[in-house]
């Protein structure tokens, strides 16, 4: 786990005179409270279009593969890496429990916690689980622990509704109730519907440059800090308008550009493109001829009145290594589903 690398194809386009390869990274998810945030970060490795064959290096990229994402977890203490999620499935959180890809996890404001797994037919509606296995139906309640606090029998012409506080079972025989607490469930004639609440959002802005201090404001907070204090970790100060800015409860939270790499070796002679820019512009900054060589870790910034670095991740243009640390508070306690 704290170790990820893809491996990509070399796609002929020319014979076998021209070799390309690339990646693009795109934020798909910014999620949390002013305690907590998940990152999650989309990449996509990517090809030469075919039809730029007739060329020796046509610069029209196409996905080589999808649904890659690399999830982060970051508190006022640092950016943590979490997990390596294929073809993500859902995600959704409520009171800092997140779901990727059938594997639940809580966050606290000190570490990030793996509560458990899901096998089976399930349902997620937050802080509760239910999922069908054989003749059964398993409830969980999603706490400091992953809790099972009840079951159903059940055969496979039933269905079942799930919501944040109430479960109903409908079967060809009948209809059951059942009120969901964090200890029990209890069956009852009715129950009342909840609202589920949506997904919170920490408030997300794009930094201005004024004069020699990248300034970020949300209208209650506003964070100023100079230029030459984050250039060392970006490849040009044009990159600077790129970073987003996360508010949090008591530091700033900032996020590099995202990147979109394509290079291409034909009859030996290599060139390339490399690409900037953010979620939230509407322009980009591109590098020519960018070596493999010179590609350097990918940070992320915390800052409080002082700016912290945390390295993200590695690309070099085939590979991509996590480098942001595992929380050493993290616990996986992983309770196996009956």
């Amino acid at each position: 786990m704290s170790r990820l690398i893809f491996v990509f194809m070399l796609i002929p386009l020319v014979a076998s005179l021209s070799l390309a390869d690339g990646f693009t990274y795109t934020y798909s998810s910014i999620v949390g409270t002013d305690n907590d945030v998940i990152i999650l970060i989309e990449w996509t490795p990517t090809m030469i279009d075919p039809l730029c064959a007739p060329q020796p290096c046509c610069y029209n990229e196409v996905p080589a593969d999808c649904c890659h994402y690399i999830v982060f977890y970051a508190n006022d203490s640092g950016v943590y890496y979490v997990t390596y999620a294929y073809n993500v499935k859902a995600f959704a959180s409520e009171n800092g429990t997140y779901l990727f890809s059938d594997v639940i996890y809580r966050a606290y404001s000190g570490c990030f916690q793996r509560l458990g797994g899901v096998s089976g037919k399930a349902k997620f509606v937050f802080p509760y689980v239910v999922t069908m296995i054989s003749n059964k139906l398993l409830v969980y309640h999603l706490g400091c622990t992953m809790r099972k606090i009840g079951e159903v029998p059940v055969t496979s012409k039933c269905t079942f509704d799930l919501s944040s506080r109430s479960l109903i079972v409908s079967c060809p025989n009948g209809t059951r109730r059942f009120a969901l607490s964090g200890s029990r469930m209890v069956e009852v004639p009715a129950v009342k519907r909840w609202v589920v609440l949506g997904t919170k959002r920490p408030p997300v802005v794009q930094g201005k440059l004024e004069n020699d201090v990248l300034v970020f404001s949300n209208g209650n907070r506003t964070y100023k800090i100079l230029s030459k204090e984050l250039l060392p970790y970006l490849y040009d100060s044009k990159e600077l308008k790129f970073l987003t800015g996360v508010f949090m409860k008591d530091a700033l939270l900032i996020l590099p550009p995202t990147m979109d790499y394509e290079y291409c070796i034909y009859n030996g002679t290599f060139s390339s493109k490399l690409r900037s820019t953010s979620p939230l512009s509407n322009s980009e900054f591109v590098v020519y001829d960018f070596k493999l060589s010179e590609f350097k870790p990918v940070y992320a910034f915390l800052y409080n009145g002082t700016l912290k670095s945390i390295p993200l991740f590695l690309p070099d243009g085939k590979y991509f290594k996590p480098l942001a640390p595992l929380d050493l508070w993290v616990e996986f306690l992983l309770y196996l589903f009956e």
